[in-house]
């Protein structure tokens, strides 16, 4: 997964964690997910008298925002995508490029049935810093809504679908000779079969020791592997002709909504109660 999504999860395990007692260590900058941020800050999005854009600083920092929500009584954190479906290209196509791929967004639970969507902007800074710390990140409360109730995370037919979807994609790889995404693919399948005794994915510190049940860990590892959209170079950067293409096409979007999908559920499932969602 990219690196955009990988500190989404990790905001959203930890945050559960923190909120439902666990003591939890300080992860801002220690954390793999933040290993290239100059600095990662939360505001509140409004207006100035004048309707110019106004942006309020509620945390300096990750640490401080959690702390700063379970004030506010907050109760659970889910991840979810939203498609964009941009005419004439695919979420899937657009992941490759800035603000494409569809909309991520952490729903706060908050008490008296309310929720909050948080969203995250990543800016360029040093690019020349010598500790590699480039990123200025911030998180924006963009909307607020009530709370509904929809089923629990269900990891087991996540697990399925992600494999399913990656066997398809990896029999498309071997028959063109793709042998370096052959061997992503490879990776993510045995992390699944392997039901997480091997583990290949970079992040292995997504969430606190003992919070992910072995299914959502298991999930978030494959997924890591599984990710190869993006820009060149990557799975989409890809042209073949006739049927072919739309064998890769096909098979290329089941694998890209598999994974979205159990990215997701697994890092909702850390929730303390799955099924409370925010509402919109």
């Amino acid at each position: 997964m990219t690196g955009t999504i990988a500190q989404l999860v990790a905001l959203t395990c930890y945050g559960n964690a923190y909120l439902a007692g666990q003591t939890t260590p300080q992860f801002y900058f220690t954390n793999s997910t933040f290993q290239f941020c100059e600095r990662v800050t939360f505001v509140t999005l409004g207006k100035t008298l004048f309707g110019k854009p106004k942006e309020t600083e509620v945390a300096h920092d990750p640490d401080a925002w959690l702390a700063y929500l379970k004030g506010r009584g907050a109760n659970g954190f889910r991840l979810s995508l939203t498609p964009q479906n941009k005419p004439g290209i695919s979420d899937r196509t657009s992941s490759g490029f800035v603000g494409g791929g569809g909309d991520w967004t952490i729903e706060v639970i908050l008490p008296k049935g309310e929720c909050e969507l948080w969203m995250a902007r990543w800016d360029v800074g040093d690019q020349k810093a010598p500790d590699k710390r480039i990123w200025r990140v911030t998180y924006g409360r963009v909307s607020t809504g009530t709370t509904v109730v929809s089923p629990a995370p269900d990891l087991t037919n996540a697990m399925r679908e992600l494999g399913k979807s990656l066997k398809e994609v990896r029999s498309f790889a071997v028959q063109h000779k793709l042998e370096g995404f052959t061997k992503w693919f490879d990776d993510a399948l045995d992390t699944i079969e392997s039901k997480g005794e091997r583990r290949h994915g970079y992040h292995q510190d997504l969430a606190p020791k003992g919070l992910l049940s072995a299914e959502a860990g298991t999930l978030l590892d494959a997924c890591q592997k599984a990710w190869v959209f993006g820009g060149m170079g990557s799975w989409n950067d890809m042209g073949f002709d006739g049927e072919e293409q739309k064998t890769y096409d096909l098979v290329s979007e089941h694998l890209f909504h598999a994974v979205n999908n159990a990215i997701a559920q697994a890092a909702t499932s850390t929730m303390k109660d799955g099924r409370t969602t925010g509402g919109r």
